[in-house]
């Protein structure tokens, strides 16, 4: 789509009833932040339902370990996003790449992430000999190996949003016009746009996300090189994290 067929797509969007929308959604004004604080307890409270639901539970001081990774892993994405929409907005409303960074986030990145981290895993085993298997911090619980897993996620989300913003980056005019059609009917209302994009939307989307992402950050077993040579260490006892493989010496 060439720069004018994208300019006059984008207009036809944000325009109704014969005016145009020059309404802007404001993350950072008094009700930005708390639609944002409302998203952040809806998107934590899916983990609290997540653990109720596992047969058995994983520990205590495991769950906090992992929601914590989970949740500023999320924090950096979300503030990525923003920043991300308005750039690519510019002095356009950027609730429609919100929206768009949303959908990519729920459905490509939440796979592309799973990938990442695991090629990142195999890949320090292999040059470093650190084994990071994600969810699994020793016995008692370590912050130091909480730590280093936090780093290889959050480099894993990072390097996963920079290359799905280079990849939207070849579409820009078609994924505007998207966003701002589908948004248009709010566009005079910007407070309930902020709400719907930041809050409704992410309501079922970032909940399944925090929920698929949870499943990442736990404890698994994969193979031999995952797994402690004498079995798991005892803050996972009880837990039911997979088979174990059968050339694990006993």
């Amino acid at each position: 789509m060439g720069v004018e067929s994208y300019i006059t797509s984008f207009e036809l969007a944000r325009t109704s009833k014969g005016q145009q929308c020059h309404h802007i959604c404001d993350f950072f004004g008094t009700f930005g932040i708390f639609v944002q604080f409302i998203l952040s307890i809806v998107s934590f409270s899916a983990l609290i339902v997540k653990r109720f639901q596992e047969v058995p539970r994983r520990p205590v001081n495991v769950f906090k370990f992992d929601a914590a990774k989970n949740g500023l892993g999320a924090c950096l994405v979300h503030f990525m996003n923003i920043f991300i929409a308005m750039q690519f907005a510019g002095k356009e409303d950027p609730c429609p790449w919100y929206f768009i960074q949303i959908l990519f986030d729920s459905t490509v990145v939440v796979f592309a992430n799973f990938l990442v981290l695991r090629f990142f895993e195999r890949r320090i085993m292999a040059i470093w000999g650190i084994e990071i298997s994600s969810g699994d911090y020793g016995d008692p619980p370590s912050f130091i190996r909480w730590g280093q897993q936090l780093g290889v996620w959050l480099a894993v989300v990072i390097v996963c949003k920079i290359a799905i913003t280079a990849f939207q980056s070849l579409f820009e005019g078609s994924l505007a016009a998207f966003g701002a059609f589908v948004l248009n009917p709010l566009c005079f209302n910007p407070h309930m746009e902020l709400f719907i994009v930041v809050v409704l939307l992410p309501l079922v989307l970032n909940a399944f996300q925090f929920w698929i992402v949870d499943n990442y950050l736990m404890h698994s077993v994969e193979g031999p090189a995952r797994l402690p040579k004498r079995g798991f260490s005892s803050s996972f006892e009880g837990y039911d994290y997979g088979s174990l493989p059968s050339t694990v010496d006993d």
